[in-house]
């Protein structure tokens, strides 16, 4: 009884520190899964103009690319690098605007597709690399024309 009635007092005046304990670990173990999860930006130089992109190297971040995002200025993209040397597929899934894919072996373009359109949840249409690769490189439509960027063009990261 008496260890209850010592527990409670001490409960009544400190249980804020508790909660500030909890609190505190939750928020910081959010800003670690997020600082985990955030992309890192990259500069590259591709034909007549640089770029910085958003840095594709896991998994998770390959499979989401630039889906479900509004926009996209005209000096930024996103590359995606590879572990392997693989051919490789990629589609419009869940896009908000046109780009321009770019397949990239040994930082040399060896294939590009112009002006893909959005496509919903369930697209229709495939981009294929034609050739295995180690990147790919994803930037606002137009941009590869505007900029000179065509097969063998060397991209500088």
């Amino acid at each position: 009884m008496i260890l209850n009635k010592k527990f409670l007092k001490y409960w009544h005046q400190y249980w804020h520190l508790g909660l500030l304990i909890i609190i505190t670990s939750i928020i910081a173990l959010a800003y670690v899964s997020w600082h985990l999860n955030a992309y890192k930006s990259v500069s590259i130089q591709a034909g007549t103009c640089s770029f910085i992109v958003d840095l594709a190297d896991t998994p998770d971040k390959q499979y989401q690319g630039l889906s479900d995002r509004q926009e996209l200025e005209f000096n930024q993209g996103m590359l995606f690098v590879f572990n392997e040397v693989k051919d490789k597929t990629f589609v419009m899934r869940n896009m908000n605007f046109p780009i321009d894919i770019i397949f990239i072996r040994n930082h040399k373009i060896i294939n590009l597709y112009h002006d893909l359109v959005p496509e919903g949840g369930q697209p229709r249409s495939t981009y294929h690399s034609g050739a295995p690769v180690d990147a790919v490189l994803e930037i606002p439509a137009g941009q590869s024309r505007r900029c000179n960027i065509g097969v063998g063009t060397e991209v500088i990261w």
